[in-house]
């Protein structure tokens, strides 16, 4: 008989068969960033990005500089702007006090990581975009940035990174 970490193993492996592709968007699960505003006003120019990707301070820092947004003029009306950043605020990383947050932040401020305000520049994501089937990938899309979530994952805005198994053979 199989055991039953076998028959998890093989439920997982089924469905990770049947999981979204490159192209295959998933329009019917939720979007994280709720906030019609907030996904208008930043949805404008980039991907609307999780706030809790982000903590407090960093989201602060972002809206406190709106005039210089890496080096685009992203001025918002007054209202606006104050209604995004109450949103941001409420939604980031570190809005709740919640021991696994604090444990990630005091590994990021011991690689000297405090409030950072590009996701980029996260441990999490520089985990995930530094190897070398990322850095082949996206040679070619021909996307070196990797500020944009949705050019190689069509369901970020869902809150949904998937790996692309076989892409270049390199599994």
């Amino acid at each position: 008989m199989f055991s039953k970490i076998a028959i998890i193993v093989m439920a997982g492996l089924l469905m990770l068969d049947t999981s979204p592709g490159l192209a295959e968007e998933v329009p019917d699960f939720p979007l994280t960033v709720q906030d019609e505003i907030t996904r208008k006003e930043c949805g404008d120019c980039h991907m609307v990005f999780p706030p809790n990707r982000l903590t407090v301070g960093g989201w602060t820092k972002i809206m406190g500089d709106l005039g210089n947004h890496f080096g685009e003029d992203a001025s918002l009306t007054p209202k606006n702007a104050k209604h995004i950043k109450a949103y941001l605020l409420s939604k980031a990383m570190d809005a709740k006090k919640r021991v696994p947050v604090e444990m990630t932040l005091k590994q990021w401020k011991k690689k000297g990581i405090v409030d950072p305000i590009r996701i980029t520049e996260t441990p999490n994501w520089q985990r995930h975009h530094t190897t070398r089937k990322y850095k082949l990938m996206s040679k070619e899309l021909k996307y070196m940035n990797g500020s944009n979530c949705i050019i190689c994952h069509k369901n970020a805005e869902r809150g949904m990174y998937e790996e692309f198994p076989g892409l270049y053979g390199l599994d």
